[in-house]
């Protein structure tokens, strides 16, 4: 049973609340009424004992007594001798009344006009999302790491171990950088993993590389600025990028990575948004020439380059690869990664490696976005990190990862040659693949979501929607392998398979 009920009682009414004026027990009665019906209490629920309800609301006992009498007898309660008073198990005009409440409110926004909304706000839901969401990941979603996997019982040790003595930093949390501990063990993991030359001062935590996107957009773009982005790419980073009032510029990628020559001179970006590491979803490398090319324009140009490195761990090809922050020498890459695939997606936890001129501005415009982040997590992470947990799991998931890779691609390669081509990678969580047999991939996209399959069409990975009618424009699936085990890959694999040859 609810311990407070103190809001069914309207004491302070509402103009038009149909509760002015009136005595004290028809207000409790209305107020009941109204939430049995709204559903806001449920059939079978018990209610306080008149004694305990009337000292709560501040009322006399005989109010709530009179007011439960009354309910009683329209049906909305029932007594049981010894138990107490319950909402009813049956009430007749319940779905009535809520579905004429449905309609009204149905019939007032039809009437209502539309909210006005900033300009801002108009851009940014104009790249509305083109993949569907299932409310428990399903194969082939190419962003789902191994829960199974993920040591989630040391985590809530660890969470339980920071709050058993609270620091002050968790307490009252002042730095909007975050918090100093776990600044310093993702420099560290970053400069040894990654080869990113940083050190604590830089790194700013954030709540994924989204927020990170969108605090550098805030901090450097003004409306009409260029922001270059790769094609294909993440579709998540457009509608942030678009509504600081940019203009996004695609520009297309190959099997050496970003074409840095198509980069406009004449008309700089501000901003050149990349993956060096990985291509979104392709999964080419940016060569060490194009690298070097970059790195060479943005300083010529006066510009920025955001690396997004949101899952460089995860190579099974060689050793990871290096990154361009740690080739730049003019303080020109701002270094973006995240937590949410190397752990959970639930973390919401991710990182910005700043160039030193930019700290104090980061800092600031932080302090008035969201104050400081949530320390809760951050002080785990640290401990996750500090104790070996982190480097630990990484190098675990790299294993059973690339088991899992390799499953898929000889699935593949096995008993679908014909259907898909498997696009040249050498990491990541998920397979690029090209259709064969000449279907439309959004079209197939829509086939395997009805048979509960979250295969992503390659082809709304590009900037422009009109380029899918394109002829030329890639169809392809984007399978991701690492959330489930190998008996799960292949039964979903044979369902793939019989979406595919089976016509539309």
């Amino acid at each position: 049973m609810r311990s407070d009920f103190t809001w069914i009682y309207p004491s302070h009414p509402a103009s038009g609340d149909g509760t002015n004026g009136d005595t004290a027990y028809r207000r409790l009665y209305l107020g009941i009424r109204q939430a049995i019906l709204d559903g806001r209490l449920h059939p079978g629920e018990k209610l306080p004992a008149s004694r305990d309800l009337a000292k709560s609301l501040g009322v006399s006992r005989n109010t709530v007594v009179t007011s439960f009498d009354l309910l009683a007898s329209e049906g909305y309660l029932e007594t049981r001798i010894g138990a107490g008073s319950f909402v009813a198990s049956s009430l007749p005009d319940r779905e009535m009344t809520a579905t004429t409440s449905h309609k009204r409110r149905d019939q007032d926004h039809k009437s209502a006009p539309p909210p006005r909304l900033s300009q801002s706000a108009i851009r940014m839901l104009a790249y509305d999302r083109r993949f569907p969401r299932f409310r428990v990941a399903r194969p082939f979603n190419p962003a789902t790491p191994d829960l199974d996997a993920f040591p989630f019982d040391l985590w809530a040790r660890l969470l339980r171990r920071s709050w058993r003595a609270p620091t002050l930093d968790l307490t009252i949390p002042v730095d909007p950088l975050g918090l100093p501990k776990l600044r310093d063990e993702v420099a560290k993991w970053l400069r040894q993993s990654r080869g990113v030359n940083c050190d604590a001062d830089q790194v700013m935590i954030v709540s994924g590389a989204q927020q990170a996107l969108d605090l550098i957009a805030r901090a450097l773009v003004d409306p009409g600025d260029i922001i270059a982005t790769e094609d294909p790419g993440y579709e998540g980073i457009r509608g942030v990028l678009a509504a600081s009032g940019a203009k996004l510029l695609p520009i297309p990628v190959d099997d050496e990575g970003l074409q840095v020559d198509q980069l406009p001179t004449c008309d700089p970006a501000r901003i050149v948004v990349t993956t060096p590491s990985r291509n979104y979803p392709l999964g080419t490398t940016l060569s060490l020439a194009r690298r070097l090319a970059l790195l060479q324009w943005a300083d010529a140009n006066d510009a920025w380059i955001v690396e997004d490195d949101y899952d460089s761990d995860y190579r099974y090809d060689g050793p990871p690869l290096s990154s361009l922050q740690g080739l730049d020498r003019n303080n020109r890459v701002i270094y973006v990664g995240t937590f949410s695939r190397v752990m959970f997606p639930g973390i919401r936890l991710g990182y910005l490696v700043l160039p030193a001129a930019l700290i104090s501005v980061f800092r600031g415009m932080r302090g008035f976005a969201d104050g400081v982040p949530a320390p809760t997590a951050q002080a785990a992470l640290a401990e996750f990190f500090a104790e070996g947990h982190f480097g630990g799991h990484v190098r675990k998931m790299r294993l059973s990862y690339g088991e899992r890779r390799a499953h898929l691609r000889n699935l593949i390669e096995t008993h679908a040659p014909d259907m898909l081509k498997i696009l040249p990678s050498d990491g990541g969580l998920h397979l690029c693949t090209r259709l064969m047999n000449g279907q439309d991939d959004v079209m197939l996209q829509e086939r395997m979501i009805t048979a509960q399959l979250d295969c992503r069409a390659l082809s709304s990975y590009y900037h422009d929607k009109s380029e899918r009618n394109r002829p030329d424009l890639p169809q392809g699936l984007v399978l991701g392998f690492a959330g489930w085990k190998k008996n799960m890959i292949s039964q979903s694999f044979d369902e793939l398979i019989d979406v595919i040859r089976r016509k539309p």
